[in-house]
């Protein structure tokens, strides 16, 4: 033991002595050329030193991110040597001839500094169109809207390779107001004569103020899997992680827009932009005094739907008219957004005639002719005949009217019989069940108001309030969809696709949100700010993320057990929600 320590001791004084200790920085690159698509691993050594941090210089053209260290000590001939290896991961913002200046680092009060290099990248489109395996593109309806204008931003990922753990940053659009329209669609196009799979992603962009703006740069980080054409494609790479993958880095130009005013508005502009038309329509056309008709006025139209307003409304002198609660109805699963919004108001006439319900009209901006629009409502007659049994009974009559004193002479004293005995105010036997009845037939149409008012709303919810028949028929839905799913041939990856979607659609009707556009962490985080236990809604994190990787060939999910999961853990949700 001594003699090994002694023999430690000489080695290191050795190489002390023999400059095996000389500090120098050293840094490379994995590759000098690749496109904007790719990533790039810088690696920086210091020897001498195992403290020593590296500095690295300005790469504004990159995004830097630090991967790692690592130390090494080694005896080579009787010299010892140490040395620390950092990396860091390049990720190229723009195509281009770029130098990574000297890396420095302080060893003993001494600065060290590696040799510069240059690296030259490429754009993606820089390689054949039949070789790009995958990319994505953005691009805009209209890039010179005016203000207020629907620009439907339209979102494309097409690929033709396997791929895994696909991650899309949060996109921004500074100065819109924003609408999703529908969830992720996926469907197969054609590109040059080569098949590719694409996930779309649609938005209605509102722009709300004059000016240049620019949409960023969309990015979407992937995990592409990689296949050795000369070894045959084996499920037990999947399944034990055999399978080799590169880091893919996926980005869309930036989209230039510039928002044009408005022409100047004439007066009664509603602030609409698209293109709109309004209804008009009365429940019935003949009534009589103080009966009622219900006129419906419905907006309708594609555009900047959420800012329909109520249009202006004539005055009716000779009616009593009582508003209603408006509905409204967005549908976002178009290739535009468009809706309407609907204005019921009873009207009461006060007498009887003939009458006309006006005109009523609604002035908007067409963005596709630039001009003003108005539309308008035709007339609507409307027939009031008197109310039966309307004639007042006279039952008095001033015989002197002019003399001081008022005389009243009794007209029609047969109709009710006198009772002069005390016999007219004494209780019948029946008194008390009559009192009883009586209360029951003053209750009951009461009760059957209500009654009536709460279906007939029940009813108008769930044809109107989107949201409340999304939840109530989110469990009926999924159940289906998985019965519908289960008697599908065993696709793997097709399976897990309809389960991660089937999952996804049931909690955002349950929770009124876009299920299919949200990640496993989102949706997480949304279920358990609704109350659901951390247990639960990390389960179903845990269950997207595997169905997720499946559906996307990084990982293998066995085909006899998906259903049973997906219908157990949609059950618990359900429990959950309903608290």
């Amino acid at each position: 033991m001594r003699r090994d320590l002694l023999a430690l001791v000489w080695l290191v004084g050795f190489g002390l002595a023999t400059g095996a200790w000389a500090a120098a920085i050293v840094a490379t690159i994995d590759r000098p050329e690749a496109t904007v698509e790719d990533q790039l691993l810088l690696t920086v050594v210091i020897e001498g030193s195992r403290g020593a941090r590296p500095i690295l210089p300005e790469i504004p053209s990159f995004d830097v991110y630090p991967q790692g260290q690592s130390t090494q000590m080694s005896f080579i001939n009787g010299r010892m040597s140490s040395s620390v290896t950092h990396n860091y991961l390049l990720v190229p913002k723009a195509a281009g001839v770029f130098e990574i200046g000297a890396v420095t680092t302080e060893v003993d009060g001494e600065i060290l500094t590696s040799q510069p290099f240059q690296v030259r990248i490429l754009e993606a489109s820089a390689q054949p169109q039949q070789r790009r395996e995958l990319f994505i593109t953005a691009r805009v309806s209209t890039t010179n809207p005016f203000v207020g204008q629907e620009v439907v931003y339209i979102w494309r990922f097409y690929r033709r390779v396997r791929i895994g753990d696909a991650r899309l940053e949060p996109q921004k659009f500074p100065g819109f107001l924003v609408e999703d329209l529908g969830e992720v669609r996926e469907y197969k196009r054609t590109v040059n004569g080569v098949e590719y799979l694409v996930s779309e992603i649609r938005k209605a962009l509102f722009p709300q103020e004059l000016g240049s703006f620019v949409i960023p740069a969309s990015r979407l980080t992937c995990e592409v899997v990689l296949r050795d054409p000369r070894r045959p494609r084996s499920i037990m790479d999947d399944f034990f992680g055999a399978a080799r993958t590169e880091t893919k880095v996926l980005r869309s130009g930036e989209i230039d827009i510039e928002v044009r005013p408005l022409p100047d508005p004439p007066a009664g502009f509603s602030g609409l932009v698209g293109n709109f038309a309004v209804e008009a329509s009365l429940s019935k056309q003949q009534v009589k005094v103080g009966e009622s008709a219900t006129l419906r006025l419905k907006v309708s139209g594609t555009g900047n739907v959420p800012l329909i307003g109520e249009p202006d409304f004539a005055e009716l002198p000779a009616f009593k008219i009582y508003p209603d609660q408006p509905e409204r109805s967005i549908n976002r699963s178009g290739s535009s957004l468009s809706g309407s919004r609907t204005f019921s108001k009873a009207l009461v006439p006060l007498q009887p005639g003939d009458w006309v319900i006006p005109p009523v009209e609604i002035l908007y901006f067409n963005p596709e002719t630039a001009t003003y629009q108005t539309a308008r409502t035709a007339e609507i007659p409307l027939s009031v005949s008197p109310a039966a049994g309307d004639e007042d009974l006279h039952l008095t009559e001033s015989i002197a009217p002019n003399t001081g004193k008022v005389a009243v002479r009794i007209l029609a004293d047969d109709i009710l019989p006198i009772y002069g005995e005390l016999d007219a105010v004494s209780r019948s036997s029946d008194s008390r069940r009559s009192t009883l009845l009586f209360l029951l037939a003053l209750i009951a149409p009461i009760g059957l108001y209500f009654s009536a008012r709460f279906v007939q709303q029940r009813r108008r919810r769930m044809r109107h309030d989107l949201a409340f028949q999304r939840r109530r028929g989110a469990l009926r839905r999924a159940r289906r969809e998985l019965d519908r799913v289960a008697g599908l041939d065993p696709d793997p990856e097709a399976m897990a696709q309809s389960a991660s979607l089937c999952l996804r659609q049931y909690i955002g009707d349950k929770l009124g949100l876009e299920g299919g556009a949200l990640t496993p962490s989102e949706l997480d985080e949304s279920l358990r700010a609704q109350g659901v236990g951390e247990a639960l809604s990390s389960e179903t994190r845990d269950l997207l993320e595997r169905l997720e990787a499946a559906h996307f060939g990084a990982a293998s999910l066995e085909a006899g057990g998906w259903t049973q999961q997906v219908a157990t853990l949609v059950k618990r949700l359900e429990g959950e929600l309903k608290r």
